[in-house]
């Protein structure tokens, strides 16, 4: 945890609850502990991850390019002063509309998939650089990202001839193998299959200077999500991969999210109520699935729950603040006897929380504050 029940307390004082608490220390930690340990790597940080402008402006200061879903997106980056050249527009499928708002505020990397993005692109934002995404299977992530997108590599050099054809710029090939990975030897036939496709691309003329390595890279979660992989461990397998497989010529870029944001915030929480249920007690907290907790159901996440309160642990039923059933995110959990009023925090959720928050019920998801 980045706060100590102390510091949660004077926060809710000040704020209320719910609280989303940012670590701009540990923000700036992540990001330039990978950048030590991937220096091979040109960082675009995912937005996705967490979208908000504080975190984005720190990353800005320290340098990092972006990572780009959407123009909604891009716009934020540009109002905080970011030069669209430092964003990769790296979702595979684009409204048209959207190309045409990016491309005319200077983004000028994007990635593509199949033939309409092709001509999507060749129409909309004609000459410039696009990467072709393949496909990467991977059963040591949790997150599989390739059911989705990613074209078949047989199919790559056919794409990548057509990107020429309609006058594009083809510059290079990526990949995700999937998010919080805990093996990274994951990357060998992904990196494989690149550089595959680097070598039948020069024979047919296109010279290829990048490969995407996407993100993945884990984050330490106390409830085991990390797989026994330790980060420090992973950076340091993936660093020795990327040397054995991408020539030294060829420019590499990465796409974290998770892993610069993830543990870099807690998220603080007050019980609003408490009731006994067949004999369980159940605890109703003020932030719940359909706000910051939204992960808990979307892929089975399981956080951590953490209280200031001593003494024998009962299992107890954690729920949300809203009127819905479904809006339970620990339903066997152990924990000393809570009170209303009490604080409980969870770490490491700085990434996909706030970012998927909603307000349903007309709760509102944490507010987000900055600890140093």
């Amino acid at each position: 945890m980045i706060l100590n029940f102390r510091k949660a307390k004077s926060l809710v004082a000040k704020h209320g609850s719910p609280l989303l608490a940012v670590s701009k220390s540990k923000l700036k930690h992540n990001f330039q502990s990978l950048q030590k340990q991937l220096p091979r790597c040109k960082i675009y940080y995912a937005v996705k991850a967490n979208p908000h402008k504080g975190v984005l402006n720190v990353l800005k200061e320290l340098g990092a390019n972006f990572d780009v879903a959407s123009f909604k997106e891009i716009e934020t980056l540009v109002d905080l002063g970011v030069d669209a050249t430092r964003m990769l527009y790296a979702n595979p499928v684009k409204p048209w509309g959207d190309i045409v708002r990016a491309y005319n505020v200077g983004v000028d990397g994007f990635v593509f998939d199949n033939d309409e993005e092709l001509k999507k692109l060749a129409r909309h934002a004609p000459e410039s650089d696009v990467i072709l995404r393949i496909a990467a299977h991977n059963d040591a992530a949790y997150y599989k990202l390739s059911t989705k997108f990613g074209c078949d590599p047989v199919q790559a050099m056919r794409l990548l001839n057509k990107a020429k054809k309609l006058g594009l710029n083809p510059v290079g090939v990526c990949f995700h193998i999937g998010s919080q990975c805990s093996k990274a030897d994951a990357f060998n036939e992904a990196l494989e299959n690149a550089m595959r496709v680097f070598r039948e691309a020069k024979k047919d003329g296109i010279k290829l200077e990048c490969v995407d390595i996407g993100g993945g890279f884990p984050v330490a979660y106390g409830n085991g999500h990390n797989g026994g992989c330790e980060p420090k461990t992973f950076l340091q397998q993936t660093a020795k991969v990327l040397d054995e497989y991408v020539p030294p010529a060829v420019n590499i870029f990465c796409e974290p999210g998770r892993y610069i944001i993830g543990d870099a915030c807690d998220l603080v929480t007050r019980v609003i109520g408490k009731s006994k249920r067949k004999g369980i007690i159940w605890y109703y907290l003020d932030d719940g699935y359909y706000q910051d907790y939204a992960d808990v159901h979307a892929s089975k996440w399981h956080f951590d729950f953490f209280s200031g309160r001593r003494g024998k642990k009962i299992r107890s039923v954690l729920a949300g603040p809203t009127c819905d059933s479904y809006d339970v995110m620990a339903k066997s959990i152990w924990l000393p006897e809570l009170e209303v009023g009490d604080i409980v925090i969870s770490p490491n959720t700085g990434a996909y929380a706030s970012a998927i928050a909603s307000n349903f019920n007309g709760f509102s998801p944490a507010e987000v504050v900055f600890v140093d």
